[in-house]
């Protein structure tokens, strides 16, 4: 489940929550807030802005950043293997070769030190967060 954070302003209340790597934001305008589930309406003004508005929609609407299900699946399994590699003991040299395969060390500005320690980061997120996390 994504973190929201409910913020009152001069015009209604804010829903602000993470929507494919950015912060995205719902005004409820007008309204008090209800403390169980509700509806949401969606007001997309045909302006400048159509094609950013639709496509943030779309985010919230699917629930990530556009990556196709096969490329989160497989992004998700080597995550996972990436972990079972740090927790069998491996260190993140190690863990890279087993992964992403023979490279620099760390290579240019640290990429494959980062993307190793990403992966078990991601890894161990969807550990915590259970195997019903791959369906989402």
């Amino acid at each position: 489940m994504p973190q929201m954070r409910w913020m009152a302003g001069s015009q209604g209340t804010h829903l602000a929550f993470a929507c494919g790597g950015e912060i995205a934001r719902i005004d409820v305008v007008g309204a008090v807030v209800p403390e169980d589930c509700t509806s949401l309406e969606f007001l997309v003004l045909a302006d400048g802005r159509l094609e950013h508005q639709l496509a943030a929609l779309r985010r919230v609407l699917r629930g990530s950043r556009g990556v196709s299900e096969p490329r989160r699946l497989v992004r998700q399994h080597v995550s996972l293997l990436a972990l079972d590699a740090h927790m069998a003991g491996a260190g993140l040299r190690e863990t890279a070769e087993l992964i992403l395969g023979p490279g620099d060390w760390p290579g240019d500005g640290e990429h494959r030190k980062s993307q190793v320690r990403r992966l078990i980061e991601s890894g161990a997120a969807l550990l915590e967060r259970g195997a019903a996390a791959v369906f989402r």
